[in-house]
């Protein structure tokens, strides 16, 4: 039996060690909007609960659903640049069908500077729905559930949707619900040096801007797009317009919309644009050692919430659930801080990063880490990790994965608050 259970532990263990492929992003064209990927709802079953114990706390922490670009000009500058062209006659037929369709993406997008769309919000009212379903024990009559956002309106506004969603479920629940600069330090929480290294200008961004150069640099999509090589060369930089209406195709699977702008890229071409912007937000974001564990440690005023929220729960035999609202850049840093299912890899290549870690799995929109909490009558407290509601590892041995004893987690999490 100990043999069995090392190997499922050893499985578990090589699994999310594994590298990412290049044709695995593009198995799926959508990831390759990386943070514009849109919410994948989870279709893998859920381990059962020990015989014994049942949920009585969700300690959680979850990104703002999707929504539209954050600037009008992400729309309006590409969108101008081929009226211009087009006004003469340089764009080719698909220029002009681009053309066409960012005009009419423009009706709905006008004045939604990164504001949460409508899949935004029924992402976090099915998130919910799944939370209490899957824990109905959780949310009882008695359950004290505190809810608290950013103070940005995309994070507020999911928040609402969320707690809303359980509200439905059970109208008895006693749910607070708070935005103040107040919870900032933790929810949205950003060193001076944590951003003043990335900001340097030093290898990193030499290296980031020669794969952006290299990634935009495409003679077919120049051609396909424009028609005049002498205008477009003196009056258009076709990098510019590449990589706008790279964003703008990412962005269109978080609307209510059958428009499309991929038939504008290559695979290869998306690829190599989305391998560029990983790079990016894995030196702003994630674990890259380059910015010697600065930006990781954001996460220390987060994790010493969850252990204070969790203790305050288990010591005062409460039930319920605390919830936060944020952002991708606060959810990436904690789960490398917390080195949960492999994402706090070290690389140093920027053409060898997507096979370790990837933005569309640490942070695509609404998306979540939720720490279940579980105890039997003798008060033993078991805990489990759910990334976008899917099990994962956290680097603590269990003789009950995906379960974990919680003074074993408490214990880790602890010892990393003060030895970072």
């Amino acid at each position: 039996m100990k043999k069995s259970i090392f190997i499922l532990f050893l499985a578990a263990t090589f699994l999310y060690q594994g590298q990412t492929t290049k044709e695995e992003i593009l198995s799926n064209i959508n990831q390759t909007g990386g943070g514009y990927y849109a919410y994948p709802t989870p279709t893998k079953k859920l381990t059962a609960v020990p015989a014994g114990y049942q949920p009585f706390y969700i300690s959680h922490y979850g990104r703002h659903g999707s929504r539209w670009l954050i600037s009008d000009k992400d729309f309006s500058g590409v969108m101008d640049i081929l009226k211009k062209v087009n006004d003469h006659n340089a764009l080719t037929e698909n220029g002009k069908s681009a053309l066409q369709r960012l005009e009419s993406i423009w009706k709905m997008a006008e004045g939604h500077n990164g504001d949460l769309t409508e899949l935004g919000a029924r992402q976090h009212k099915q998130i919910s729905e799944r939370m209490f379903r899957n824990n109905p024990e959780v949310f009882g009559d008695k359950a004290i559930v505190t809810a608290k956002s950013t103070v940005v309106p995309r994070c507020i506004i999911s928040m609402a949707y969320f707690t809303n969603e359980l509200t439905a479920n059970n109208p008895k629940l006693n749910i607070s619900i708070e935005s103040s600069d107040k919870y900032m330090a933790y929810l949205n929480h950003h060193t001076k040096e944590s951003i003043d290294i990335v900001n340097q200008v030093n290898a990193w961004q030499e290296e980031k801007k020669k794969l952006k150069k290299e990634a935009l640099h495409s003679d077919r999509f120049t051609k396909n797009i424009f028609n005049n090589d002498n205008y477009v060369f003196q009056n258009v930089n076709p990098e510019k317009v590449m990589e706008s209406l790279y964003w703008i195709a990412s962005d269109m699977q978080n609307l209510e919309t059958d428009i499309s702008f991929y038939d504008l890229f290559t695979k290869d071409e998306l690829f190599n644009i989305y391998q560029s912007a990983n790079y990016n937000t894995y030196i702003k974001d994630g674990p890259s050692p380059l910015t010697k564990g600065l930006v990781i440690n954001n996460a220390i005023p987060l994790v010493k919430n969850i252990l204070e929220e969790a203790d305050d729960y288990i010591r005062n035999n409460k039930s319920g659930a605390s919830l936060r609202f944020g952002h991708d850049g606060n959810i990436a840093p904690l789960l490398a801080f917390m080195k949960v299912d492999g994402l706090d890899k070290a690389e140093v290549n920027p053409k060898e990063v997507y096979k370790v870690w990837n933005t569309f799995q640490a942070a695509p929109m609404a998306a979540n880490l939720q720490m279940i909490f579980y105890k039997n009558k003798k008060n033993d407290v078991l805990v489990k990790v759910l990334l976008n509601e899917n099990e994962v590892n956290i680097p603590i041995n269990t003789k009950s994965y995906p379960y974990y004893q919680w003074i074993d987690v408490r214990k880790y999490l602890d010892d990393l608050t003060h030895t970072n």
